[in-house]
């Protein structure tokens, strides 16, 4: 087979795109912390935390280790999540799981990225199971 016969192959492959055909469509209401957002789901209210990632905590919590840093880092994450949901024009939700406190957990995309990336890519959060290094 030929150059044209490759090229006349490829024109006439169809090309699948990535669709966001079963994503969920959500309206921001709240952002309680860096990984925890309040959103307008079909028209129920409904708490929903970033899967895959943790971020640091606005406060201590009872058992855990928590320092000055942690806070101001927990206050830029929540800030950095606030702003790229506010500026955006889609936000839609994936991979949705209820836990057993009725609370969901979800992928959610920001103009079809991945907000829990875009928290891993500035460094304020770090993957679930991850040692936390925020008072390090």
């Amino acid at each position: 087979m030929g150059i044209a016969g490759l090229l006349l192959l490829t024109a006439s492959t169809a090309v699948v795109a990535a669709c966001l055909c079963t994503y969920t469509p959500a309206t921001l209401v709240e952002v309680l912390d860096g990984s925890t957002m309040i959103f307008d789901i079909k028209g129920e209210t409904t708490t929903v935390h970033l899967a895959g990632i943790d971020t640091p905590n606005l406060k201590p919590q009872s058992t855990e280790t928590w320092c000055e840093s942690e806070g101001t880092k927990a206050l830029q994450a929540k800030q950095y999540a606030n702003k790229l949901l506010l500026d955006s024009s889609e936000i839609t939700l994936d991979e949705a799981q209820i836990t057993t406190a009725g609370e969901m957990t979800a992928v959610v995309y920001v103009d079809n990225v991945s907000l829990g990336q875009e928290l891993l890519y500035k460094y304020l959060a770090i993957e679930s199971g991850e040692p936390t290094p925020w008072c390090d």
